[in-house]
């Protein structure tokens, strides 16, 4: 029996630009559809989970994307494109994330798509 990962990377589905038809595919789907298909194949994923979630509040800054790990700070991202640059961005940034000790993403040291659009560094849970 395998370990489930003990790391997440989180993308709202439902998320769409202000202004766009709501008959349209969501813009946060097209984005979890091509990081699901990357994720498929991707040899870091024993140690990171993909969750599509149903809104996770970035509305008005959509596509939003998320990180959580045991211990380690949640980082809540937006104003993502769902192009197969951010898709690839997204799971560099995840095994990123999953090979850190303490979780600490330095903007600098971030794929270039999650250099910017920071909404929210959210400390651990205290224990």
């Amino acid at each position: 029996m395998s370990e489930l990962p003990s790391h997440t990377l989180h993308i709202c589905v439902t998320c769409r630009p202000k202004g766009a038809s709501p008959d349209a595919v969501r813009d946060g789907r097209l984005l979890f559809e091509a990081v699901a298909a990357l994720h498929a194949e991707w040899p870091a994923r024993d140690q990171v989970a993909l969750n599509g979630v149903e809104c996770m509040s970035g509305c008005d800054r959509a596509c939003t994307v998320a990180l959580s790990g045991p211990g380690k700070p949640s980082y809540l991202f937006c104003d993502k494109a769902p192009t197969p640059e951010t898709a690839a961005a997204a799971l560099d940034l995840a095994a990123q994330y999953a090979a850190s000790d303490t979780g600490v993403l330095m903007r600098g040291d971030r794929p270039g798509p999650f250099r910017s659009g920071i909404l929210a560094k959210i400390p651990p849970a205290a224990l």
